[in-house]
This record gives structure tokens, sequence and C-alpha cells, in this order.
């Protein structure tokens, strides 16, 4: 393929993405990680509880649900294009494994003893490892939300490749329902705790394939919600009210009917720093916890100064990332979508990781489950 070539599918890629990217999602991404680095840097502000460190979940959760649009109504742009396949998983391998491997080989030259479990994370069943106690690397611990993306995203192509419509919005309905049942405990999940697996999760990704399918989409949400509140009741009986986690699932309901609001205009954020948070949350993401732990080693703790350093340092580490590494290396993509050598590579490569990740995770499940 000649250069004029390659530019021709680099900018088919980029008009693909920039439709896709939709006003106030840049703004909801930056809530998503700010909040998440609050709630990680808890150990650093004294007047915080510390109870208020399991609270970033939720931002998670957010960011899971826009996850699920963005590359649900990616998939569906491009499911009728050459190398429709191929594209998505090199483009996925080269917006992700750069920077985890950069963390990975960080957190194995500062803590070496815990250099042995990379090879859970190479595998991409990092969160598996995890939910059944098997130590992460150090600082490494909130990879696991990465493990349940790339997991999800292993079958989630070919499922909006093959189905539409209604179609493909029963089977993102089934999975809401399923990881709802999942997480609530209605269907037996193995030893391990539910809320590092995918099974657990996929339901948060799924609700945002259902925003993508269109304005209709919604409704499946919440259609799917009460089935599986309804479900609740029956299986719970007297318990039922008293057992409901009210407020763990009404925030994840208005979450992603917020997402859905700002995806179909009906209102959306617009500040210059929350979008310029959400262009760097990855980074940020990855970041943030190697620098709140060595914050805390060397300042401890205080009512200003190190959460304030914390965040500084780690916004100025995440856009140095994002403009020297980040950026640079997602510019090579469209050099691995033409045939050659390099591309063949990839793909045997990216290839043999996805069979490893599927067989690994169902031997951590056989494992869980004993």
């Amino acid at each position: 393929m000649s250069a004029q070539e390659v530019l021709v599918s680099a900018g088919t890629q980029i008009g693909i993405e920039s439709r896709n990217r939709v006003r106030g999602l840049d703004e909801l991404r930056g809530i998503s990680i700010l909040f998440v680095m609050l709630c990680h840097g808890t150990v650093l502000w004294n007047w915080m509880p510390s109870e208020f460190s399991g609270y970033g979940f939720h931002g998670v959760v957010l960011f899971f649900i826009v996850s699920g649009y963005l590359i649900t109504r990616i998939l569906m742009d491009t499911r009728d294009t050459p190398s429709y396949f191929s594209t998505f998983y090199i483009n996925r391998f080269f917006r992700i494994w750069p920077l985890m491997l950069v963390a990975l080989l960080v957190s194995a030259l500062l803590n070496p003893s815990t250099a042995k479990y990379m090879v859970f994370n190479l595998l991409l069943v990092n969160n598996y490892a995890y939910a059944y106690g098997i130590e992460p690397m150090f600082r490494t611990d909130v990879m696991w939300s990465l493990a349940i993306e790339e997991q999800f995203y292993l079958i989630w192509p070919a499922l909006v490749a093959l189905l539409a419509g209604k179609h493909l919005r029963a089977a993102a309905s089934l999975v809401v329902l399923l990881g709802l049942m999942f997480d609530a405990g209605l269907i037996p999940s193995g030893a391990g705790p539910v809320f590092k697996t995918t099974h657990g999760n996929m339901q948060y990704i799924a609700m945002g394939a259902l925003i993508a399918t269109g304005r209709d989409g919604v409704r499946w949400v919440v259609g799917t919600w009460a089935a599986f509140v309804l479900i609740w009741i029956v299986s719970k009986g007297m318990h039922a009210l008293t057992d409901f986690r009210y407020i763990w699932h009404g925030i994840s309901l208005i979450l992603a009917l917020v997402v859905h609001g700002t995806v179909y205009g009906r209102f959306a954020l617009s500040n210059s720093f929350l979008a310029y948070s959400g262009r760097l949350c990855y980074g940020l993401y990855i970041i943030h916890f190697f620098v709140s732990a060595y914050t805390l080693q060397f300042l401890g703790r205080g009512f200003f100064l190190p959460g304030a350093v914390y965040v500084g340092l780690s916004f100025l580490l995440a856009m140095a990332s994002f403009r020297f590494f980040e950026m640079p290396v997602m510019r090579k993509r469209p050099l691995f979508h033409n045939p050659g050598a390099q591309r063949t590579w990839l793909i045997l490569g990216l290839t043999v990781t996805i069979l490893c990740s599927v067989v690994g995770m169902m031997n951590l499940l056989i494992l869980g489950s004993r």
C-alpha cells in the first residue's frame, strides 16, 4: 500500500472516531477519573473518612457505561468494512497495551517481589486472579477494570457483526440481566468475590451498548432493570425489600440515564477542565495509583499539601504520557492495518494472547468454584 493509501486509511479511522465523539462524554469521563482519584486519595487527606475509598467503584461504573457506548458505536459504524475484526483489535492493542506494559515494567522495577504476577496481566486475567486472592503486582490493583473491558471486547465485536436491531438489543439486554443477577448472587459464581470479575460487571458495559443502539435503547435498559427487580423479589421473598441495595443499584441506573441524556442531547456538561481530564483519563487511571503510594510515603497525610501534590503530579505525568508516548504510539496504528509482515505478526500475537486469556480465565473460574 502506498503512503497516500496509508494516510487515507488513517483518515478513515480518525473520521470514525470523530463521528463518535459526542459533546459531554469527555466531561463524563473526566468526572469518572477525578472521582476515582478522589476516593483513592482518601489516605492522603486527614479530613476524609477512610470508608470513602470504596466509593470510587462508581467512577469505574460510569466509565464502563461510556466505554460500552463508544465502542459499540464504532463497531456498528465499521461492521461492514474490510478487516473489521483485525482493525478493531489492532486499535485496541495500540490504545491499551503500550502504557499498560510500561506500568507493569515500572511496577516490576519498584517491587521485584511481585513481578511474578505479571503473567496474569499479560494474559488479561488479572481481575479473576485478584478476585480469587492472588496478589496483584505492586500498585497495579486498578488494572482489574482493564481486564474486564478487554475480556468483554473479546466477544462483543462478533455479536455486533452478527446481530442488528432488536436482536443486538436483546443480546445486550441479556448480558445486563445476567450481570445484575451474578452481582446480586442470584446466580452462583464460585467461591471468589464477584465484584472484580467480568461476569459481575459486564452489565455496565452492556448498558452503554444498549444506549448505542439508538434512542429506544434506554427503554431496554429500564425494562431489563425492571425484569431484574422482579426476579429479585420472586427469588428473595420476604427478604426482597430489606436485602436490596437501593443506593448501589439506584446510582448505577441513574448513571446510565445520564449517559443516555448526554448522548442524545437532552443535556450535556460543557467544561474544558473536565473534558481535558477525560482525554487524559487512561493515563491518569494507570499513573495515579503509583503517585498516591509515594506521596503518602514521603509526605504522609495532611489537610491540603499531600493531596495537592498527588493530584498535580498525577496530571503532569499523565499529560507527558499522553503527548510524548500515547499519541505517538497511536499514530503508528495505520501502518499495521495494511497487509504485511508487521500486521501478520501482530495479529498472530493477539490471537495467541486471546486464546491464552480464555484458557486462563476458565482455569481461574474452575479454581474459584472449588
